[in-house]
């Protein structure tokens, strides 16, 4: 009995563990408003997962320097990207960005998004 207890609380445990991490490689945006307004002016505000890391950012972001620049706020986790050239390949690169800093997905007013589903409706 006590291993079928054992088990039962392990299986639990880990589902809660892979549902916690799943939600940790989602990134915010505060709403579509803002998403449309910075698909316009070419600054966009990401909210990267608790947990991560400046370097990580930093390391990620350097890749894409003739794209956009990248400054990330690790207190607030707030990632902001100013675009070298606002056009819809350059966006396209943020979605590199996104996944090279385990973002899978893009959380805005509470829907959730596949990010290159989210560029392909708000930033394309």
């Amino acid at each position: 009995m006590k291993t079928y207890y054992f088990i039962a609380v392990l299986f639990i445990g880990l589902s809660l563990s892979a549902h916690c991490q799943e939600k940790s490689k989602s990134a915010f945006v505060i709403s579509k408003t803002e998403i449309l307004k910075s698909k316009e002016n070419g600054s966009y505000i990401f909210t990267l997962p608790k947990g991560t890391k400046k370097e990580t950012v930093e390391q990620s972001a350097k890749y894409y320097t003739i794209y956009f620049n990248v400054v990330f706020d690790e207190k607030t986790l707030e990632a902001k990207i100013d675009m070298v050239t606002n056009d819809y390949k350059s966006r396209h690169v943020i979605c590199r960005f996104l996944v090279s800093s385990d973002i899978e997905i893009i959380n805005m007013e509470g829907q959730e998004f596949v990010v290159e589903e989210f560029y392909k409706q708000y930033m394309k």
